[in-house]
């Protein structure tokens, strides 16, 4: 199933810029510039990602009728808006000036949030795509 490759394809890439970001963050002295750019880069491939994924996989087990892939499309996309705005929280509440002056709650912070990110990018290959294979793949044969 080509999209869910390009899906996966897309969960390996970001998290290659994940630990890119933990790199970064994994030092004593901060470098908030460039953490702040890393972190920019890494929030628009997961926004860019996020939009495919609702388009490609959310909304057509949402129109499956498969009520148990329905079930779950509606909880994963609920947990996604929590997700989100955590991740958009991660960005306004943190510029560069206060990941200078509070690196170690910013460390804290990123390490935490990757952490709910990978669980999340677990849950998603383990649930949500088995059901887009299932419904979806049944629907292309």
């Amino acid at each position: 199933m080509i999209l869910l490759a390009e899906l996966l394809g897309e969960h390996l890439e970001l998290e290659k810029l994940g630990a890119r970001l933990l790199d970064v963050v994994n030092v004593r002295v901060p470098d908030a510039a460039k953490v702040a750019a890393l972190r920019w880069e890494l929030c628009r491939a997961f926004v860019d990602h996020w939009g495919r994924e609702d388009q490609l996989i959310y909304d057509r087990l949402l129109a499956s009728g498969d009520a148990e892939a329905v079930a779950a499309a509606w909880e994963f996309r609920r947990e996604f808006g929590a997700l989100r705005e955590e991740m958009r929280l991660y960005v306004t509440e943190w510029p560069v000036d206060r990941i200078a002056r509070e690196w170690e709650a910013f460390r804290d912070h990123t390490f935490a949030l990757r952490d709910r990110i990978d669980a999340r990018r677990a849950q998603e290959e383990s649930v949500l795509y088995t059901h887009a294979r299932r419904v979806i793949g049944r629907r292309a044969a």
